[in-house]
């Protein structure tokens, strides 16, 4: 019986400083283990040597494949175009920038020898500090009560994911996508490896607080119809309150006992308090709305425009080949 195979896949973006070290550090674990196994790395649009330095250590390690976008795409479509192109029977996705530690490459593929298909890798612990990682603590406390689905709580794209639960996700036609809850989603047998999350071993994070923002968006808005539910809430509780509030006028007015103010300051308030919320409401349904024109427009989610390896059966609603 041939034995399974393993792949370790990673996007990459602007890492010439520490690329090499995270494929050093990985081919020095997988060569430990008796199993056949790929390095696939899927460049993101790099502006400097990173996609040189990936091709000069394939030409040392024959396991290392690459992918090359077309342009930045972003981090949650590099690791989609990852999965979609790995060949392993378990797929273990991760960063490459040594904040997963490929030392925990072997406890992911032990879950899964032990009948796990979807093994998160939980942060126990992040080595982030000050504004960065109040951000991190506050979405993530945030998230469990704005989520309509529950996803484990510390978890991010690194995990280990069964061939059964990659074809899943490779069929789920979304672009705007929230990858740890996907690996949720499509349910299977779940197992659990802590870790704590190490520094960059080298360069500056590529994650901005705009794109961590986008991030958290896509989140809440691809598992959440709560911000929906919780805005017609309070337009329900100001319409009560406003018809209360016309009845109790009315009644003294037909009484005879209505004194008639100005009221300027206090209509002001209530005018633009009121005006900024139907704002924020038209807004959010709005993100909504845009999430679905994104949907509708069909566009892929990622372009290839070079490749190591002989080209994988494309997923229609996920990727194109460029010519």
């Amino acid at each position: 019986m041939n034995k399974p195979t393993v792949s370790i896949v990673a996007p990459v973006y602007n890492e010439e400083q520490g690329v090499r070290s995270f494929i050093d550090a990985a081919t020095e674990i997988m060569r430990k283990q008796e199993l056949p196994w790929e390095l696939l790395l899927v460049n993101d649009g790099s502006t400097d040597r990173t996609l040189e330095i990936v091709g000069q250590a394939k030409a040392e390690i024959p396991e290392i494949e690459w992918v090359d976008l077309s342009r930045n795409f972003g981090h949650q479509a590099a690791v989609t175009a990852a999965i979609v192109h790995a060949r392993g029977d378990a797929v273990v996705v991760m960063d490459a920038d040594m904040q997963d530690p490929p030392s925990l490459i072997p406890e992911l593929i032990a879950s899964w020898q032990a009948g796990h298909q979807v093994v998160f890798a939980r942060r126990s612990d992040r080595s982030e500090k000050g504004l960065r990682r109040a951000g991190f603590e506050l979405f993530h406390t945030f998230f469990r009560y704005a989520i309509d689905f529950p996803i484990p709580k510390d978890v991010g794209v690194f995990c280990l994911l069964d061939r059964a639960a990659v074809e899943e996700i490779n069929h789920l036609p979304e672009r705007n996508r929230f990858l740890p809850g996907l690996y949720s989603w499509v349910g299977f047998k779940q197992g659990f490896v802590e870790y704590a999350r190490d520094d960059r071993v080298a360069g500056t994070p590529k994650q901005t607080f705009k794109r961590l923002f986008k991030y958290a968006f896509d989140g809440v808005l691809s598992f959440s119809y709560k911000p929906i539910r919780l805005l017609g809430g309070i337009g329900l509780i100001t319409a009560i309150a406003s018809f209360l509030l016309a009845l109790y006028f009315l009644t003294k007015r037909l009484m005879g006992i209505e004194v008639a103010f100005t009221g300027f300051t206090t209509l002001v308030i209530l005018v633009s308090g009121l005006g900024g919320l139907i704002l924020v409401a038209i807004a959010l349904v709005g993100e909504y709305v845009a999430r679905i024109y994104d949907e509708v427009k069909n566009r892929p989610a990622y372009i290839v425009k070079n490749q190591s390896q002989n080209p994988v059966q494309p997923v229609e609603s996920s990727e194109r080949q460029a010519p």
